[in-house]
């Protein structure tokens, strides 16, 4: 695999009051980055601001050497799909419609309608994700956690080489959790899509990523394999909080201590 996704300095102070960064990271294409860390830390802002939804005070964000900020929207969006964490309420749209809005980056200015293609990708995601009877159905009718596998299959019908999912397994119970781990295992390894996750859940990060960065306040704490990161006295100092190691399954589990 060539290319790699690269940001540098990459920061965010509205205002003049600093919220994120300066952040440096690295990816390798291909792989699978986890951004883990408490409320506020600033994984949504790192992720939207990679995703060109916000503006960065400073720093760039570098994909196989070509400057993606300095792209116009729809080229970025040939290259990357982001999937936010807040959604709206309400859709008055089914489930094919809402998954088809992931191929408006690939419409010509001409061509305003979706072509043979257009649905064979619509239903190529939808298969992938495990949403494929759902495509008749209204998207308000079905429960939160088919709404997020619908979402994803929108972000993956956009066939980008980067994916960026903003707190993936919110909402889903944990059969499905499980399922959307193995999903980005699969994606990485049979489409060699290089995706970046900003998540609370720990197991999911130590499942699925090569990299974690571990975010307090704005700031790197720690960056590298899951095993060094996710680790009782790195996340005592992310989260303020004890974390202790259960041994005795497959693998040693890391969990929070309750209690005093």
């Amino acid at each position: 695999m060539r290319g790699r996704l690269r940001v540098r300095g990459l920061g965010w102070s509205p205002a003049g009051r600093r919220v994120l960064g300066p952040v440096d990271l690295e990816l390798p294409a291909g792989g699978c980055l986890a951004v883990v860390g408490p409320n506020g830390a600033g994984k949504t802002t790192l992720m939207r601001l990679i995703a060109g939804v916000l503006e960065p005070s400073g720093g760039t964000v570098e994909w196989r050497g070509e400057d993606l900020l300095a792209l116009p929207a729809r080229a970025r969006a040939c290259r990357l799909a982001y999937l936010p964490q807040v959604r709206p309420a309400r859709v008055p749209l089914s489930v094919e419609q809402l998954v088809l809005l992931g191929r408006y980056p690939h419409l010509s200015r001409w061509r305003l309608g979706p072509r043979r293609e257009d649905f064979a990708a619509v239903r190529q995601a939808a298969i992938w994700v495990g949403v494929e009877a759902l495509l008749p159905r209204p998207l308000d009718e079905l429960s939160g956690g088919e709404r997020q596998a619908v979402y994803l299959a929108a972000a993956l019908a956009q066939e980008t080489e980067l994916l960026l999912l903003d707190e993936p397994t919110a909402h889903l119970d944990a059969q499905h959790q499980r399922d959307l781990a193995g999903l980005i295992v699969r994606l990485r390894s049979e489409t060699e899509r290089t995706v970046l996750i900003a998540t609370h859940d720990l197991n999911l990060a130590s499942l699925a990523a090569d990299v974690v960065v571990a975010l307090a306040e704005g700031d790197i704490v720690a960056q590298g394999p899951p095993a060094e990161v996710i680790r009782p006295e790195v996340l005592h100092e992310v989260f303020a909080a004890p974390f202790t190691v259960v041994r005795g399954g497959e693998r040693p589990v890391t969990l929070l201590e309750l209690g005093g």
